[in-house]
């Protein structure tokens, strides 16, 4: 990756610094260029006289602009109370305590980049993962118990994490309390009471009535058609202090994704909606797959597994290829399509994504105001306080960079 360079250039402009000062006694210091330098915690958004390419390859005007460099973390949630994973089955003891296990302690570097030419805010975010994860909660096949079922979408160790990267940024809209000096851990409430089965114990709401937090959510496979977050906002519940209490909504717009499971009305039993036969190490499936035809529609699950479409048949007893894991020909757990496109609340925040092998590089364009009361407001010579999160193939333990500063100038 193309950051985190500025430590080694600034110690090679000190040594010079000195070099000169040590053999020049009797001529002025130099004039030396610092360098653009970086910051910790605030991101410089500076004004583009040509803004990048929107392609997410690194254009060289991205150089001039100041990094923010830091690190995302992930830590503690507390306890999770009741088991979260279908297949626990209700039994809490065969998954970790903490919400964020077995995720607590991992630490992703990152460089945040921005520019703006008065009406769009350009942002060039990196962050270090070696692994492109596209394989969310994948339908496996069950020899024992002869039932299809999806991979864990709370990983219960090390070993078990089927899910996809992800990214989350977190702006105020007007002046919640607390966010200034708080930013996303004012939204982020712990120990919530009387959970019910599939609820966490930790969410996000706002601390009063009326109050709104914008939500960047991107997702790797989720949105790979839409190319773009999937835009929402956090809201007050009125059953705040309960394991209900979500606040977390979606903007006006097209769905992006739904679930890819079926459900035989015989049997009784769950497996994959579509497959696509004979298809191998794929991870959604797009709408216009099932539109054409190239997708098929389960219509039957047998109690012995075989799964039945419109021309064939799909048996996956003693077939290590539906295997739990590592099975190449596992079915996806979502079907995806592209949404708005970007023309509309729900996708107007766009993203141009690339995986280098040894990270990901995403630039992201919004424009600074577009008139939705669900949605941030960047202006030009103010300053707006925000958080972001890095999900490193993981649905919930994120690593957090809280109470950072963006500046924008005019």
């Amino acid at each position: 990756m193309k950051i985190f360079k500025y430590s080694l250039i600034g110690l090679v402009l000190v040594s010079l610094i000195a070099f000169m000062n040590c053999t020049h006694d009797d001529e002025p210091n130099p004039v030396v260029d610092p360098g653009i330098g970086e910051s910790a915690d605030e991101l410089l958004v500076q004004r583009f006289t040509n803004p990048p390419v929107f392609d997410g390859l690194i254009d060289d005007v991205w150089s001039e602009a100041r990094p923010l460099v830091n690190r995302a973390t992930v830590l503690s949630a507390g306890d999770r109370e009741i088991a979260l994973n279908p297949e626990s089955e209700g039994d809490a003891s065969i998954e970790p305590t903490d919400l964020m296990d077995p995720y607590t302690g991992e630490s992703y570097e990152y460089s945040l980049r921005g520019g703006h030419d008065g009406e769009y805010l350009y942002l060039l975010f990196e962050w270090q993962d070696d692994t492109d994860s596209q394989d969310r909660q994948s339908w496996y096949f069950n020899p024992i118990t002869s039932t299809w079922r999806g991979e864990n979408k709370y990983a219960n160790h090390k070993n078990d994490k089927f899910y996809e990267d992800k990214f989350g940024m977190m702006f105020p809209i007007g002046n919640p309390e607390g966010f200034a000096g708080g930013t996303c851990t004012v939204t982020c409430h712990t120990s919530l009471q009387d959970p019910q089965p599939g609820q966490k114990t930790s969410r996000h709401y706002m601390m009063n009535p009326d109050e709104l937090t914008d939500l960047w959510h991107w997702k790797r496979v989720r949105n790979a058609l839409s190319l773009s977050v999937d835009d929402g906002y956090v809201q007050y519940e009125e059953d705040e202090g309960f394991a209900s209490a979500n606040g977390r909504k979606a903007d006006e717009g097209l769905a992006i994704y739904t679930g890819n499971k079926f459900v035989d009305p015989v049997t009784d039993l769950a497996g994959p909606k579509y497959v696509i036969p004979g298809r191998e190490n794929y991870y959604w499936i797009a709408q216009e797959e099932i539109d054409n035809g190239t997708a098929k529609a389960v219509t039957g699950v047998a109690a012995d597994g075989v799964l039945t479409y419109a021309g064939g048949t799909i048996d996956p007893n003693g077939d290590p290829a539906y295997s739990q894991g590592f099975g190449n020909k596992r079915m996806p757990s979502v079907i995806i399509n592209p949404g708005g496109a970007g023309d509309d609340g729900r996708s107007e925040t766009q993203v141009r994504a690339v995986h280098t092998g040894s990270g990901w590089q995403l630039e992201i364009k919004r424009e600074l105001d577009t008139g939705d009361p669900t949605d941030a407001v960047f202006t030009v010579g103010e300053e707006i306080p925000f958080a972001l999160a890095i999900f490193n193939n993981a649905a919930i333990g994120h690593g957090q960079s809280s109470f950072l500063t963006m500046k924008i100038e005019n």
